[in-house]
């Protein structure tokens, strides 16, 4: 990115996605790949509410942060009662989350972690946020 009005080149940290599960989902289905061709596949795609945890940190760096968001349809909205943000999605598939995942974390690709953390934290619950239970 270039600053136009001082003429500087602004570098953008570059984040990287890991460590993805869904507690909610059953048997090995919980762990999710965002490499994989495959992955848990709803019995309805237009009936999904369920819960993901991932790490988000930047891709130099061997540290990451831990966000949590709940995966939903428009007819799941509002289902699930849990101060989470929601990944809405008109219809759940593997490739809709990933997709989703991939756009929104690098949308919140800013100058340094803290600018970037502040986007994310728009997007998704932050560990740091979680209201004691």
């Amino acid at each position: 990115m270039v600053d136009v009005a001082h003429g500087i080149a602004q570098r953008m940290i570059k984040l990287q996605i890991s460590n993805i599960v869904a507690p909610d989902l059953p048997g090995d289905a919980w762990i999710m790949d965002l490499d994989a061709a495959s992955g848990y596949d709803a019995p309805s795609a237009n009936n999904v509410s369920f819960e993901i945890q991932f790490d988000v940190g930047p891709a130099d760096h061997d540290w990451t942060e831990h966000f949590f968001a709940d995966v939903v349809t428009p007819s799941r909205r509002g289902t699930t009662g849990r101060r989470r943000k929601p990944i809405e999605l008109h219809e759940y598939s593997l490739s809709n989350l990933k997709q989703y995942l991939r756009a929104a974390v690098s949308a919140c690709e800013k100058e340094d972690w803290e600018h970037s953390l502040a986007e994310l934290r728009k997007r998704f619950l932050w560990e740091w946020d979680m209201p004691n239970m």
